[in-house]
């Protein structure tokens, strides 16, 4: 009989607890887990039931503000699912779960001896983008693959992506980032990724160790070979409004106005104003690429500065690599990069509190 497929519910919890552990050796997904995303809005999961017993299901993830949506994981018992057409049916219904989140792709990893899944993807339309040394637990690679869901073409970029690997370095990434791409022979890297941050940081946070400002990323650019552009809201300093230690106030203070000084020498362009959708759209236009400040909360819940870079677009939405990924909600390197985001979304998220700022990059012209 053919498969009926429906959202999971929490008595199909041991079903599919006994479909992970007859599936996969390791990597399996915890009951604990199961039970949290059936029931939580960041992820739909679906069974397929033939004579009312669960034989199969999948589950597709979502990030807030983002147009793609992640296969995380789908499975169906192989007794069942020969000739059944199981696993093209749950993919199917993946595809358009993700569709009527109005979301633009559909992307996925597999393991690169999974021949049989291969051949599904691909057969469906799935193009290779990727791949992940040693990305499951027992050491075996990851294939990286998605599916345009709509529009005409599957946004592309040729940046490179690097994820942060402190949760105070989203500048120096995004700024590691433009490095590789606009400068040949540049290898990114986590000792660059603290040296970068090292010299553009000058703003502390309310414990540990602090994060970056326009400036601070500007100069530094600037002395690492690139052209740097600084669209802000504000004058003065920066970061200063939860500052209530008089001595982190003075370093910050000093240090951004070392920052501003040295940007005027270099000669750096300074708007005082807030970027538009064009400045971003004209900016990329021209070769370049930019670093804007976002607001964390709509993309991982925490109200906190963070910078992520935006590497491409198309008549409706930014690419933008994200260099946080967020492991609390089991995301991955490819939900975090060359993120479609529709412009209208993107431009709400791009703030923190009244301030605006972007710093755009591109390669300095020869003397």
């Amino acid at each position: 009989m053919p498969a009926t497929i429906r959202p999971a519910r929490q008595s199909d919890v041991d079903a599919l607890v006994e479909i992970e552990n007859r599936q996969f050796a390791t990597d399996r997904i915890s009951r604990r887990s199961f039970r949290q995303l059936i029931d939580g809005n960041t992820a739909d999961t679906l069974v397929a039931e033939v004579d009312g017993a669960v034989r199969g299901y999948c589950m597709v993830l979502y990030r807030a503000g983002s147009g793609v949506a992640r296969l995380y994981s789908i499975a169906a018992l192989p007794a069942q699912a020969a000739g059944a057409g199981i696993g093209r049916a749950l993919l199917e219904a993946a595809e358009q779960a993700a569709y009527d989140e109005e979301r633009l792709l559909l992307r996925l990893e597999v393991r690169e001896d999974n021949a049989r899944a291969i051949a599904l993807y691909e057969k469906n339309g799935y193009r290779r983008i990727g791949r992940e040394d040693a990305y499951y637990q027992d050491g075996m690679a990851a294939l990286r693959y998605e599916k345009l869901l709509r529009g005409n073409r599957p946004p592309r970029t040729a940046v490179p992506y690097f994820q942060q690997s402190v949760d105070f370095t989203c500048g120096p990434c995004c700024l590691m980032m433009a490095l590789a791409h606009f400068t040949p022979g540049f290898e990114p890297s986590q000792v660059m990724e603290i040296r970068l941050w090292r010299e553009a940081t000058t703003v502390f946070m309310m414990s540990g160790p602090g994060g970056c400002e326009p400036f601070g990323l500007a100069v530094t650019a600037r002395e690492w070979g690139l052209s740097a552009r600084i669209l802000v809201t504000h004058h003065g300093a920066l970061f200063l409004q939860s500052v209530r230690n008089p001595e982190k106030r003075m370093v910050m203070e000093l240090a951004q106005a070392d920052f501003r000084a040295r940007a005027e020498e270099f000669g750096i362009p300074v708007d005082y104003r807030a970027f538009t959708l064009d400045d971003i759209r004209g900016a990329l236009a021209a070769g370049c690429l930019v670093v804007v400040l976002v607001s964390g909360f709509l993309m991982f819940g925490e109200k906190v500065p963070h910078w992520v870079l935006v590497v491409g677009g198309d008549d409706d939405h930014f690419i933008v690599h994200d260099p946080w990924v967020e492991d609390k909600r089991d995301e991955a390197k490819i939900d975090a990069a060359a993120i479609p985001v529709p412009h209208q979304v993107f431009y709400g998220m791009a703030q923190f509190g009244r301030m605006r700022a972007a710093v755009i990059l591109g390669e300095r012209p020869s003397s």
